[in-house]
């Protein structure tokens, strides 16, 4: 064997070993990714139980809430406080979802919960109402709007639409005060 072999045989392992450690990056880089992922899901998806368990540590909050999604009864300037401010949580943590879901953070499986979920709250007039104001103040980005109308109307195609300007109205002196008992949205 000649020397000129020896130091292509030692080129081509060399070759070789780097295109094998590459490869083993590759592949660990891909399992971070993936446990990354699965953290990142099982944590929203806390985030999501959380904002539910809500009701069950609150019996006023509880109380509330049936009020609003089952009875459709009158709510008491601080069950209505704290029955919105229940929901606007329950949105903003679900706006982060899906801005984590669009990085491609989450799962899908993850968003399938908050979708169904947000629809569903948005069948009730109370939550409806919030919602609108909500991108009346343009509170939430107009991507989140669109995808949140979207997945309402496909999961409740019978249900009024949810569809409002995303302007701020103009207010004239004598515009009508809105009665934030009202259960019309």
């Amino acid at each position: 064997m000649t020397l000129e072999s020896i130091y292509y045989i030692g080129q081509t392992v060399a070759v070789v070993i780097i295109i094998a450690t590459l490869i083993a990056l590759l592949y660990q880089s891909r399992q971070a990714n993936r446990l990354a992922r699965a953290d990142m899901s099982e944590r929203t998806m806390r985030f999501f139980g959380d904002t539910i368990s809500e009701l069950m540590r609150h019996p006023e909050l509880a109380a509330a809430f049936r009020k609003v999604m089952f009875e459709a009864t009158e709510l008491t300037p601080v069950e209505l406080t704290q029955i919105l401010t229940f929901f606007n949580a329950s949105m903003h943590v679900h706006r982060t979802a899906f801005l984590s879901f669009a990085d491609g953070l989450i799962d899908e499986r993850v968003m399938q919960a908050y979708e169904s979920n947000t629809s569903w709250y948005l069948t009730a007039p109370v939550f409806a109402h919030e919602w609108k104001r909500m991108v009346r103040m343009q509170m939430v980005s107009d991507d989140f709007v669109n995808y949140v109308h979207n997945r309402f109307e496909e999961l409740y195609p019978d249900h009024p639409s949810l569809a409002v300007s995303q302007k701020p109205p103009e207010l004239s002196p004598d515009a009508p005060k809105i009665d934030a008992m009202s259960n019309h949205p």
